[in-house]
């Protein structure tokens, strides 16, 4: 066992007790609670993730269109946004466009009813960040979010350094 996996056995043993006292989750890095935004027209997908992020302590804002997700994204920059792949009118690799083209970095999961290798695809090639299953599920969500999430200490790194884009 080297160094590296004892490493990640100690970070991962301070989760899981952390999550066994029922401690609000937070990032390694930081104290800060973890942030996400919402995309989603479906009022009992949008129920499923509150419920989710509450369980979780999660802060999340459920909005119905790019246009406001763009413009809670520049009040409140937040590092995560999941998407739903059904949007009645406009398509997400539209969306994931539009994210894009912000100044700060950030990672969209792109949910879907139907996931298969061709959807993952699709979403990496249009520079998301991975592909949930509708209706949400709370283990699969949750790990989405949170390598996402941490995601965030990277991306810093390389945009700050590399290209000069800032992240949140």
């Amino acid at each position: 066992m080297g160094l590296f996996d004892l490493k990640r056995l100690v970070h991962m043993g301070k989760s899981r007790r952390a999550e066994t006292a029922g401690q609000v989750e937070r990032t390694s890095r930081s104290e800060e609670p973890v942030k996400l935004v919402g995309i989603t027209q479906n009022s009992r997908d949008a129920a499923d993730l509150r419920g989710i992020a509450g369980n979780h302590g999660w802060r999340v804002s459920i909005v119905e269109s790019s246009e406001a997700a763009i413009s809670v994204l520049n009040e409140q920059p937040t590092p995560v946004v999941i998407c739903d792949r059904d949007l009645p009118d406009e398509a997400w690799h539209e969306v994931l466009a539009k994210i894009a083209a912000l100044p700060q970095a950030v990672c969209v999961l792109v949910a879907s009813r139907v996931v298969d290798d061709y959807l993952w695809r699709q979403v990496i090639r249009h520079h998301g960040y991975d592909v949930v299953s509708k209706p949400f599920q709370p283990e699969e969500l949750r790990r989405a979010v949170r390598f996402a999430w941490s995601w965030r200490g990277w991306a810093h790194r390389h945009y700050t350094e590399v290209l000069g884009k800032p992240t949140v």
